[in-house]
């Protein structure tokens, strides 16, 4: 092996190197030191950028679940107690009901602020009225035409539809195809009443339906009363009967009297019946018959005309 001297440091080397080893030393030296003024790092620079990062991140991550570990209930706590003073607080409304004033007694008027009666001629001999109460609680009576109209058809008439043109004409309408044993009914016994015979009599103008049933099954016919007067049903009755509080009413026209705004008209001989109509002080209307104690059956004049049955208490009835 030959050796050879560096024209640059002087040194002898062998010739198997390229370059002089000792100026390659002295020149990596020389970088390094160069390096190191300059706060380079040259061998580990890319490991460094690279692991640096991830050991932040881990670091982080595990500063956050030791917080979570140590501080979570409470930071839970403090959260749900922020969002709660963030809700406006709800109020207890409770809706307030209008007063009503309560119903009158006969005759609406008369009737002192706390809903007692004061004294007057009105259902005097009965101890106890409904009329304070809401007369919606009970849902009104069903006349017998009312009941007989909604059984399913059958019988056969022996007329389905006619005209009486007097008042107090009668028509007698013959019924077949049933048990035997029928009940008659009017529309409106104002305009045309009917027995239990089938025996129809024209009361006042207007047309009404008459239904007959043997219970099961049922038949109609059209009565057009076509008169110009007004006449009493006929009836097993007296027409006329004694009143301690009015006197003897006789059935025909009469007039409302001793009723301040009005008075008003039941769905029978009682206060303890549904409240049809009121009808007011003065006004004409019909005395049918006597219903017992006191009370008449009547017509007036309902919304339109059309002629109503109803009760009303004689003291406030008088024959013209």
């Amino acid at each position: 092996m030959a050796m050879k001297r560096c024209p640059v440091c002087g040194e002898k080397y062998s010739d198997t190197y390229k370059d002089c080893p000792f100026c390659e030393e002295e020149a990596a030296l020389m970088e390094g030191e160069k390096n190191r003024r300059s706060g380079r790092r040259v061998s580990h620079g890319r490991q460094y950028s690279l692991i640096t990062p991830t050991l932040i991140v881990l670091i982080l991550i595990m500063a956050a679940l030791l917080v979570y570990l140590l501080y979570g209930d409470e930071l839970a706590q403090k959260l749900k107690g922020g969002q709660e003073e963030n809700t406006p607080p709800t109020e207890d409304i409770t809706p307030v009901k209008p007063d009503v004033p309560n119903q009158t007694d006969e005759t609406e008027p008369n009737e002192e602020p706390n809903g007692v009666m004061p004294e007057g001629p009105d259902d005097t001999t009965e101890p106890s009225d409904t009329e304070d109460q809401p007369t919606t609680t009970q849902p009104a009576a069903q006349t017998d035409y009312e009941k007989l109209s909604k059984l399913p058809g059958g019988l056969t008439l022996s007329t389905t539809d006619f005209t009486l043109k007097t008042a107090g004409e009668t028509h007698t309408i013959q019924v077949s195809g049933g048990s035997g044993t029928y009940t008659w009914a009017s529309e409106d016994e104002g305009v045309a009443s009917v027995d239990q015979n089938g025996k129809v009599t024209a009361i006042s103008r207007g047309t009404v339906n008459i239904v007959v049933s043997d219970g099961s099954k049922k038949g109609t016919c059209i009565v057009r009363c076509n008169v110009s007067g007004t006449a009493a049903p006929p009836s097993t009755t007296p027409t006329t009967a004694p009143n301690t509080s009015s006197g003897t009413l006789k059935a025909g026209a009469a007039t409302v009297v001793n009723g301040g705004n009005g008075v008003r008209v039941r769905s029978g001989p009682g206060t303890n019946y549904d409240i049809l109509a009121s009808v007011p002080n003065g006004a004409d209307i019909q005395i049918v018959e006597s219903a017992g104690d006191g009370w008449y059956k009547i017509t007036f004049s309902d919304v339109g005309g059309a002629a109503t049955p109803g009760y009303m208490k004689g003291e406030f009835l008088q024959n013209q």
